[in-house]
């Protein structure tokens, strides 16, 4: 069963540098969520260096008629976001909507979305456009 706690992220810029997106974070439970849902007031402040690569393991498999084939698996890494945020590699500006922060302030849902979105790219190689998650 769900706490009806959820948020969404979308991209605002990226550049050689510096990835942006705007968030917001809301209470199911509450009767105003929509209103948060709409309004994407927080901000997530990304520099490039914070992703990381995934590692790719290969290796050739013998099919069943006897060919050779390479198989490539992208191995996702674990990312510290507590340490990028103390670096401040990754910036979080609370979204209006937040109702739990961690003990340095940052917005739970936050952590959340980041830990998506550093997932999303190391599956695929690129910068999702829209996240969003409900829990």
């Amino acid at each position: 069963m769900s706490l009806g706690y959820g948020g969404c992220a979308d991209l605002v810029s990226a550049d050689e540098t510096l990835v942006m997106y705007k968030y917001c974070c809301y209470n199911v439970n509450r009767n105003n969520y929509s209103y948060y849902e709409k309004m994407k007031d927080g901000e997530l402040y990304i520099d490039r260096l914070s992703f990381p690569e995934p590692e790719l393991h290969q290796k050739v498999k013998k099919t069943a008629s006897g060919r050779k084939k390479l198989i490539v698996k992208r191995v996702k890494k674990s990312v510290s976001l507590e340490r990028l945020i103390a670096a401040e590699t990754i910036e979080v500006k609370n979204a209006s909507g937040t109702w739990m922060t961690t003990g340095a302030g940052t917005d739970i849902m936050a952590l959340k979305l980041l830990k998506k979105i550093m997932d999303a790219y190391q599956e695929t190689g690129k910068l999702p456009e829209h996240i969003s998650l409900y829990g």
